[in-house]
């Protein structure tokens, strides 16, 4: 059974340790977006994933080639913006310095990634309905340029979310390294690869050219394999990372709150996770209540709750695993 979600508001409520910047530019997609369509886009089958693994997903789309995302305004911008959030950079055992949870900061990073003309650029893209990530630290992070030259910014890894791009802040053509790069392979044969201390095929690297601010890559980011590399000289360099969510949550959910709990506060995100998954459900039975008729199949009926179930019991596990989790990644390959 299709489930269209409806969207879910971004809180009211804001973190109490979460000060709002006090001097910021307004939002104005007419200004500040330039979104152009990227010019050719990868299937999952294209990175070698067969037939079973695809059918758990959304869609087949894989990655898509660069695009562009902001105008020259929007992108001095959203720079202005993230310089400013830069003060509040935290670090985890894959991410030197970033910043999660700037949207409950900053009005005009919040707008951009609910903007609806970006949303719907992104399902154009992706090939189904999307919707704004509904966990608020899924939106907008920041990764920044770690302070030792040559350490890379991020691993190989695959992200805790389904689908999200990656965009460049600051302007790539002005610094030495600091690609964002993925792997024309599968996860399941990078971990292969990490489990027996093998490197990474070279020849499967893509390193997108990234011709300046504002450009993004669209991924289906927890089946595509990526990094961000390190500056090989001293420099600026400032991605965001903008999330979503198909707005059919008929799907398995990827929303790794065992992982979340590496990278974001243990409360905020807990709260965060916990009305993600209570927005699934509901808008699960809600479908379920909207699609009634008489003459229902038992075995339909019996299938639904039991994956409603499952939806509940995945996630009490994952919120019951904060003692034993461990974050997972690639390495540096």
């Amino acid at each position: 059974m299709t489930a269209l979600a409806n969207p879910l508001p971004f809180p009211t409520k804001m973190p109490e340790t979460f000060e709002p910047l006090a001097n910021e530019p307004i939002f104005d997609p007419a200004k500040h977006l330039q979104i152009e369509m990227p010019e050719d886009v990868l299937s999952l089958a294209d990175l070698g994933y067969g037939a079973d693994a695809i059918a758990e997903c959304p869609t087949d789309f894989g990655v898509a080639s660069i695009f562009r995302v902001l105008s020259d305004e929007g992108a001095a911008c959203l720079l202005d913006v993230c310089r400013q959030l830069e003060a509040f950079t935290t670090s985890n055992a894959r991410i030197a310095r970033n910043v999660r949870g700037g949207t409950y900061r900053s009005r005009f990073l919040r707008n951009l990634c609910q903007s609806p003309e970006l949303t719907d650029a992104m399902s154009k893209i992706t090939g189904i309905p999307l919707l704004p990530h509904t966990i608020p630290h899924q939106m907008g992070h920041l990764n920044y340029n770690p302070l030792e030259i040559g350490e890379n910014v991020d691993k190989w890894h695959v992200d805790t979310l389904r689908f999200d791009f990656v965009m460049f802040v600051t302007n790539p053509t002005t610094v030495e390294g600091g690609q964002f790069q993925y792997y024309k392979g599968t996860k399941d044969e990078v971990a292969e690869l990490a489990k027996a201390g093998k490197p990474l095929d070279p020849a499967k690297m893509v390193s997108p050219n990234m011709p300046g601010p504002g450009y993004a890559v669209m991924q289906q980011g927890n089946m595509v394999v990526h990094r961000a590399c390190g500056l090989n000289a001293p420099g600026e360099r400032i991605t965001m990372v903008n999330g979503y969510v198909p707005r059919d949550v008929s799907f398995p959910d990827f929303s790794r709150f065992d992982q979340l709990i590496f990278a974001d506060p243990m409360d905020i995100v807990a709260s965060e996770y916990g009305r993600h998954v209570n927005w699934m459900a509901r808008e699960r039975a809600t479908a379920a209540l909207d699609d009634f008729a008489f003459g229902a199949n038992p075995d339909d009926l019996a299938t639904h709750f039991e994956e409603l179930a499952s939806l509940m019991l995945e996630s009490a596990r994952q919120l019951r695993s904060v003692d034993t989790a461990k974050m997972e990644h690639f390495g540096d390959g």
